[in-house]
């Protein structure tokens, strides 16, 4: 189980990987509302700005969390043009590995802040989640 917190566009600024009962799932919603709403006040509608503001949450959850620290030299550039399509290269790194799932998450988000659910969901599902994407479609009965 995987769940986004997406913009009307399908940007993500939050996701969850893996199963939550009520209340860790409400504790999730409500940090992401909270991360989004500070990024709206930090940001004063700069998308550079807002991005950072962004990676910086989910840098200081993962260190909160994890003790893992993201040397902010190690990561990508924020531009306006948004950030590179998320690779699964971070999580397979030793450090990535040591991670739970959660921990997984927020990495990708502190490299590849706002990226769009398209991109992301891939990543989240087969390299974390280790579930197969199937092309099939649905079948009802």
């Amino acid at each position: 189980m995987a769940a986004y917190f997406c913009l009307n566009d399908g940007t993500v600024f939050h996701a969850v990987a893996g199963p939550l009962d009520a209340q860790e799932f409400l504790r999730e919603a409500k940090w992401a509302t909270d991360i989004r709403k500070l990024a709206m006040s930090d940001s004063g509608g700069d998308i550079v700005k807002y991005r950072s503001a962004i990676r910086k949450a989910h840098i200081e959850r993962l260190a909160s969390e994890s003790g893992m620290s993201l040397p902010p030299k190690t990561l990508p550039a924020i531009t306006r043009g948004g950030p590179p399509t998320p690779t699964n290269f971070q999580i397979r790194t030793p450090a990535g590995r040591g991670l739970g799932n959660q921990g997984q998450v927020h990495v990708l988000l502190a490299y590849y802040p706002l990226p769009k659910l398209t991109q992301l969901y891939p990543i989240v599902f087969e390299d974390i989640l280790k579930e197969k994407l199937s092309t099939l479609p649905v079948r009802t009965n």
